[in-house]
């Protein structure tokens, strides 16, 4: 088998383990991140992701109120809501309030997870394969004279 052949195959196959275990670790630490900053900075992830949720010639405003949750052993607990909802300039309400923008700010932050995973793997898939192939081709040279 060809060195550059070799080299292209040991190099996909590290990139593919290395951005499984990069990844592994990039999107839990995501979520983390996305599940923290949409609870304490809601107004900036509302900012953020208000031009793309609400209707032109609106702005996003976020509304907490309090609620409750089940805990895992079925007891009722104290919670805080959160909803985005789109004003128009007179303050009218222009969309009903929806959690939908935590979840779709939480999506944006894991693809870029994926999306860093896919880069970070590549500077080490990269370097290794072509290491393996001059390697390769260094032990075929000397093996045939």
């Amino acid at each position: 088998m060809k060195a550059t052949a070799v080299g292209t195959t040991s190099g996909c196959v590290i990139w593919i383990f290395a951005f499984g275990l990069v990844s592994i670790c990039l999107c839990p630490i995501a979520v983390v991140i996305g599940t923290f900053s949409t609870t304490l900075g809601a107004d900036t992830v509302a900012g953020i992701m208000g031009p793309y949720l609400c209707p032109e010639e609106s702005s996003a405003d976020v509304v907490t109120f309090q609620t409750t949750t089940t805990d895992e052993f079925g007891n009722l607990e104290p919670a805080t809501g959160y909803e985005m909802r789109c004003l128009d300039a007179n303050g009218n309400v222009v969309q009903e309030g929806s959690p939908n923008f935590a979840f779709y700010w939480v999506g944006l932050l894991m693809l870029g997870s994926l999306l860093l995973s896919g880069g970070l793997a590549f500077l080490v898939a990269a370097p290794l394969g072509a290491f393996i192939a001059r390697r390769n081709g260094r032990s075929a040279s000397t093996a045939n004279p």
